[in-house]
């Protein structure tokens, strides 16, 4: 008996394992054959998902090799696949999506009531109780020399009513040049909150920074409705500076969301060239600092009744003055991208919160290596060049 336990066993382990895949590939265009960023690839029946990186390139395991994948992006026809032993490692084009010309679409809603309601609708979406198991990532470079870069899973609780969260870092890895300035630029950084890891939660998740855009009179909304071919309408918002303002750290972009469901699909924002002239130089403590630049996107998914974050990525450019040593300008990279959720009550002990700003913090805590076993966004060839410098 004991015999045929074992044996069940380990039948059934090895049929297990046999069902999960590793596929992977790169992602381009059908026309102009250049590579498609920010495509999101999820697993059928599951809430397992990756996203492409600058280079379209992917990779995402599924545990049924009977589970369709699916290819989405806003601006592209979706994809269904089927994978086998032979698409492993694919090259998959996706096709423009078309806009129905034959009659115009007229919205007579202002431009910042179709935003304002948007962001409204989708917050109350999001906000649920939620486990959000993720892959998270920071570049630093300064003066555009690579300095650190850590990455880790990390999981975010986010709390029913309130929409906050708290975090759990579950592995991580830290590269980091080596000099005598490496403490004094950490400590720098640190105190200008140059990183921040619950920020793919303030802002994508909680949409801070569109409210503080929409409470301000600095902005313009105007709006674009478009009908795809598959039927689906989207509204565009694009949110510019009003003529004649002259305030620093003012934005420009678009968000795009579902003209039906309200619920917003992409947020691209970015500081306007024309008004970085007006950045200032600010005092905190011993430190000076001025932000030369700074953008911000998130990505959200739609499937069936249910509506999560997919992908949030901040971006950085900070002059910092520091005591003696540091006086240079610092650029930032903060990326997350969601691999699994689950919904419901969930609870974290409270000495497993991380409670610091940066995951450089946590430092070299990991045991696999999970930055290859994990479906996160991949790094594209330059940021592996550049991984390898401090490796080295």
């Amino acid at each position: 008996m004991k015999k045929l336990v074992t044996f069940c066993f380990l039948f059934l382990t090895t049929i297990s394992f046999c069902q999960n895949k590793t596929i992977s590939g790169v992602i381009k265009d059908k026309e102009t054959k250049l590579p498609v960023e920010g495509v999101t690839i999820s697993v059928e029946n599951s809430n397992v998902g990756t996203i492409s990186n600058e280079e379209g390139k992917f990779r995402i395991t599924i545990s049924n090799s009977n589970s369709r994948v699916f290819l989405t992006h806003i601006f592209y026809n979706p994809v269904a696949l089927n994978p086998t032993d032979d698409n492993q490692e694919m090259e998959l084009f996706l096709e423009p999506q078309t806009y129905e010309l034959q009659e115009v679409l007229v919205n007579k809603v202002p431009a910042k009531t179709m935003l304002t309601d948007a962001v409204k609708m989708s917050k109350s979406k999001l906000q649920k109780s939620l486990l959000l198991n993720t892959y998270y990532r920071e570049f630093v470079s300064v003066d555009n020399k690579f300095t650190t870069f850590s990455d880790g899973l990390v999981d975010y609780y986010v709390k029913r009513k309130s929409g906050a969260s708290d975090l759990q870092v579950k592995q991580s890895r830290v590269f980091d040049l080596k000099d005598e300035n490496a403490s004094e630029r950490q400590k720098a950084i640190m105190s200008v909150n140059l990183n921040d890891i619950q920020d793919a939660i303030e802002h994508g998740y909680n949409f801070k920074g569109l409210n503080s855009i929409l409470k301000s009179e600095d902005y313009d909304f105007s709006s674009e409705t478009k009908k795809l071919s598959d039927g689906k309408i989207i509204d565009i918002v694009t949110i510019e500076p009003k003529q004649g303002i002259e305030e620093e750290m003012i934005f420009q972009g678009t968000v795009t969301f579902d003209s039906k469901t309200k619920l917003i699909l992409d947020v691209d924002l970015e500081f306007s060239p024309d008004h970085k002239k007006y950045n200032q130089l600010h005092s905190i403590l011993i430190a000076k600092f001025k932000i030369n630049d700074y953008a911000r996107k998130s990505k959200y998914k739609v499937d069936g009744d249910k509506y999560v974050l997919v992908y949030y990525q901040s971006k950085a450019d900070v002059y910092l003055k520091f005591g003696n040593k540091i006086n240079n300008s610092f650029q930032s990279t903060c990326d997350l991208t969601t691999l699994n959720y689950k919904e419901g009550e969930f609870k974290i002990e409270k000495d497993k919160k991380y409670k610091s700003r940066s995951l450089f913090e946590n430092g070299n805590k990991y045991t696999e290596e999970f930055w290859k076993k994990y479906d996160g966004i991949l790094l594209s060839e330059k940021e592996e060049r550049l991984l390898k410098t401090l490796q080295q």
